[in-house]
């Protein structure tokens, strides 16, 4: 199915195809357009196959008043298509450039609920409602070349995982800084100054090297999404509310426009370490290009756990009586709120955005009145 809707031909067809690409050269002061072959071809791969196991449960409770829906499901995949460079050296130049093969595994489980409750006390009617859903994947196959160490293994972790330095801290001052025994050179730090960052020396061999990465459990996606609602009618008045959330999520927040070609953002500025407010959590400025500061760690990696006031109405329906009077068939004002409060973790934007720049639409806060006729 991937291979079809890239390429839009048959998979057979497909398999005898090298991906091209252009380019441009100049010779003898001329300008020439290349065409080269940019992937190695795969004549020998087939589709992906999925087994789908999932089992329901609905049930009624205090005579009909609470409705229970829940279900349980397992998926595993095999002969996933995915590209193996740790089959083969960097050195060999064709690393990056391994067509895509069916070597991966992958299992995916979770479950989803709906918990709803109807009931009237005295005139007041209205329901109350609960509804998630949970589900998290664990990578059965990796490309990891065979000397990668234990805690840097996509096996067992969860797709697009990222693999990233502990952030550790700041060094406030020089004497953190004299106290320190950990050699940063590896990072290309050879002098380190107060407002730098601290990592963890998480292999304990007293330097900072790739080595002491360390790949997360956590991807963009959030492994739980749920909301809230509740609902009430009296006489002719009516309220709705609605929450949405969700949880075990992380996005990067990339620093791509800062330093010598663009602004920081307010949020850096405010909260950076400087000599008047030396800040042992949060690092001082520098430009994008500084490796040390590159965005390969936690520091900039928040979570986007939140829970949102998605919409709240408030409405009231004329009586019969006041409608025959003005010659309607009914009158209804309301007013309605929406993306009214958000609580989250991640501050600087929008948690549910999926860009780690901050280049998106952000979401209104929207209010509204308005009045509904039936003539």
């Amino acid at each position: 199915m991937g291979a079809e809707a890239y390429y839009g031909g048959s998979l057979q067809e497909y398999k005898y195809l090298s991906l091209m690409n252009t380019g441009s050269g100049v010779f003898n002061d001329r300008v020439f357009q290349t065409l080269y072959e940019s992937d190695i071809p795969n004549r020998y791969f087939t589709w992906e196959v999925a087994n789908n196991s999932n089992i329901g449960l609905e049930a009624l409770f205090l005579n009909n008043r609470l409705n229970l829906e829940l279900d349980y499901f397992y998926n595993k995949r095999t002969s996933v298509l995915t590209k193996n460079p740790g089959q083969i050296p960097e050195s060999s130049g064709i690393a990056g450039n391994l067509p895509i093969a069916n070597l991966g595994n992958l299992i995916n489980k979770g479950y989803e609920f709906k918990l709803t409750y109807t009931d009237k006390i005295g005139e007041v009617t209205y329901n109350v409602g609960v509804n998630g859903g949970y589900a998290r994947n664990n990578v059965q196959y990796s490309s990891d070349v065979a000397n990668t160490p234990q805690h840097q293994r996509q096996i067992g972790k969860v797709t697009d995982s990222w693999l990233v330095y502990l952030y550790d801290g700041v060094f406030k001052d020089q004497a953190a800084i004299d106290a320190n025994t950990i050699d940063y050179s590896g990072l290309g730090q050879n002098k380190l100054r107060p407002g730098d960052m601290k990592f963890v020396d998480y292999n304990g061999d007293g330097k900072i090297t790739s080595d002491d990465r360390v790949r997360l459990n956590q991807n963009g996606s959030p492994t739980f999404t749920g909301g809230f609602n509740f609902a009430a009618q009296y006489k002719g008045f009516d309220i709705s509310v609605l929450l949405q959330g969700a949880t075990g999520g992380l996005r990067r927040i990339a620093s791509l426009e800062s330093g010598a070609i663009g602004n920081y953002l307010e949020w850096s500025y405010e909260n950076r370490w400087s000599i008047d407010n030396p800040s042992d959590k949060d690092p001082r400025l520098t430009n994008r290009s500084d490796q040390y500061y590159m965005n390969d760690n936690t520091y900039w990696i928040r979570s986007t756990n939140y829970l949102r006031l998605k919409n709240v109405e408030l409405g009231y329906n004329l009586s019969d009586d006041w409608c025959k009077r003005i010659g309607l068939h009914s009158v209804r004002l309301y007013t309605n709120g929406i993306n009214l409060i958000t609580w989250d973790k991640i501050k600087i934007w929008d948690p549910e955005s999926d860009n780690s720049a901050g280049a998106y639409y952000p979401q209104s806060k929207i209010i509204s009145f308005g009045v509904k006729v039936g003539l």
